[in-house]
């Protein structure tokens, strides 16, 4: 059996269900592979980890690929969990914000990570970023519970489904824009192991993709599945919901016969903004930051 770590940019949760139902119900043995899925709260960033685990991937959002590519690590995406980033605002409906349109002279919430995205979003928009109260806060979810902001950063498969626990019905506005539409919980290694052991990093992203098909159509199967892993810090019922909320992030406009596919044009001009609002110090090409040769050989046709 190959050893293949592989390190998730989160908890074990709904949102990886599908590398748990490979995991779990045996599509990763049965390809010759020993996976283990990995998170930790170490300072190492998911990207160094991959750049120097060997035999192995991991999971980030295109952005911080992006970056570390950027910044010269040997690292590749080759394929993509989410067609669409969950990266929202999440506001309570007493509000009246709907839109990014309606944020001018409201208080808003976001973490490190997310306030330049914010930013490059607001200007392909239109919007006046001075024109809004923005302030850069860690995750506290009583941000939102306790009126201390209008409008406060969320990922909308998780924390909307924790407030509705709590009986608060949150609105949800996606931070993106057609030149800025990124990919997320993007599938990644480095150069070293494509060169390697090309093989095995395609019988994982095989065995991952039907995992998530077949976790998709048993999904209460999959939720008690991803409990059990996650251990006593999780309900059924939480990650059920979790799964439900996934359903179009995973599937998009390809579907789930076409999982993991990844538009290249759509990535260039993700690029470009990304080079443009100086997220990333300049401007990337596609060949650079994505290796597509798996997803050509799995579904057997090019993808461009």
């Amino acid at each position: 059996m190959q050893p293949f770590p592989f390190y998730l940019d989160w908890i074990i949760s709904g949102q990886f269900v599908g590398l748990c139902w490979a995991y779990r119900r045996g599509l990763y043995a049965q390809s010759g592979l020993d996976v283990e899925l990995l998170w930790s709260e170490e300072d190492r960033t998911i990207v160094d980890k991959v750049v120097s685990g060997g035999i192995c991937a991991g999971s980030s959002e295109d952005n911080l690929i992006v970056s570390g590519i950027a910044a010269g690590k040997r690292i590749k995406a080759v394929a993509g969990m989410l067609q669409q980033s969950p990266l929202v605002l999440m506001t309570k409906r007493s509000t009246g914000i709907h839109s990014l349109t309606d944020l001018p002279g409201r208080r808003v919430a976001m973490h490190a990570d997310g306030i330049r995205i914010l930013d490059a979003v607001l200007a392909l928009s239109g919007i006046e970023r001075t024109t809004i109260d923005l302030h850069e806060v860690n995750f506290d979810i009583a941000n939102l519970v306790d009126d201390r902001y209008d409008a406060v950063q969320g990922y909308a498969m998780t924390e909307p489904i924790e407030l509705a626990e709590k009986g608060l019905e949150v609105c949800l506005v996606p931070v993106r824009h057609p030149l800025l539409h990124a990919y997320a919980q993007v599938i990644f290694t480095s150069e070293e192991c494509i060169a390697q052991r090309p093989e095995t990093l395609r019988a994982f992203l095989a065995a991952s993709f039907a995992g998530w098909r077949e976790a998709m159509l048993h999904r209460d199967e999959a939720a008690q599945i991803v409990a059990e892993m996650a251990g006593t810090n999780t309900r059924v019922t939480t990650e059920r919901h979790v799964i439900d909320a996934l359903s179009s992030f995973v599937s998009g406009e390809i579907g789930m016969e076409r999982f993991g596919v990844m538009d290249l044009a759509r990535w260039q001009r993700n690029l470009d903004a990304y080079a443009r609002f100086e997220i990333v110090p300049r401007r990337m090409t596609v060949a650079e930051v994505v290796d597509h040769r798996f997803l050509d050989e799995i579904y057997g046709i090019p993808q461009r």
